[in-house]
């Protein structure tokens, strides 16, 4: 077999990943599958909706551990607002009031984890805010769930916040007990949507922290223009690595309203739905009203 002269090279991110060295040995036993071993189904860490067959009646995982999602849509349909949704509703408390088709599997305290990549500090404090607004977890008394962790990402470059979230997911303090973990926005971790190389990165990195720590990570990402699909290289393989794909589109009857559907997903099917912002700036799911 002729090898590889590493000099004629002149992508250096070439050079390195032939010079890795792996331990094959540690890997073949590791990534060994015993099909006749029963392996339990992952958890789910948030449902939405119901489905029946025969005279049993099932959840629709949006979301299980070990997995993740990609929350994508055109400008201004509220992503963000559809981020706070999942994420007060996976903290559970007064969620259900805002999003009654939601449904929580958290059995334990975990932490959750809110990265901003994109919004100022104090646009940053707005979205975080909601969390508790709607989940009324001792909001009246000025108190946080004191698992809910937030951070805003606006002013590091795109390597410190992929190596801070990281971090956070497989080293710090929060380790071995990360229930929930939300990304706004996954382009904001790449050198740009379509750099192949970033973008493989990042989606390497999804898998790996899902495998590793078995949190449940959602995300923002935004659709091409005048399609449902996520944008440049990046958003095509978020969708085909993702659980779960939510595409959120403004209602063209209401503009008030945004419209979720979940074209793509390894679970049961999840039924589409609308909603609006009430008067307290707070997402809530009703019936829509078309005038």
């Amino acid at each position: 077999m002729q090898k590889i002269d590493l000099s004629k090279l002149s992508n250096k991110k070439e050079i390195d990943f032939l010079n890795q060295q792996i331990d094959f040995v540690k890997m073949q036993k590791e990534a060994f599958i015993d099909v006749k071993k029963e392996l339990k189904r992952p958890p789910s860490a948030i449902s939405i909706g119901e489905v029946c067959y025969g005279n049993e009646r099932f959840d629709c995982p949006f979301g299980t551990y070990g997995n993740f999602s990609v929350i994508t849509g055109e400008s201004k349909s509220k992503k963000t607002f559809m981020k706070s949704l999942i994420v007060a509703s996976y903290i559970g408390g007064n969620a259900t009031d805002y999003a009654p088709n939601f449904k929580t599997h958290r059995t334990s305290d975990k932490f959750i984890l809110d990265f901003d990549t994109e919004q100022s500090e104090w646009h940053s404090q707005r979205a975080f805010k909601r969390i508790d607004k709607i989940t009324k977890w001792k909001y009246n008394e000025g108190e946080q769930y004191e698992f809910y962790k937030p951070y805003y990402l606006r002013k590091y470059n795109y390597k410190e916040r992929l190596q801070f979230i990281e971090w956070c997911i497989l080293e710090s303090e929060y380790r071995g007990n990360v229930g929930f973990v939300n990304i706004d926005g996954f382009a904001d971790l790449t050198a740009d949507k379509n750099d192949l190389v970033s973008s493989n990165i990042l989606v390497d990195k999804l898998l790996k922290w899902t495998d590793i720590s078995k949190c449940h990570i959602t995300g923002v990402m935004h659709t091409n223009p005048a399609s449902n699909k996520p944008a440049g290289h990046l958003g095509t393989v978020l969708m085909q690595k993702s659980e779960t794909t939510c595409v959120l589109k403004i209602n063209e009857g209401n503009p008030n309203y945004t419209d979720v559907s979940f074209p793509l997903t390894r679970n049961f099917p999840i039924d589409p739905f609308s909603f609006t912002v009430d008067n307290y700036q707070l997402p809530i799911i009703q019936d829509l009203e078309i005038y």
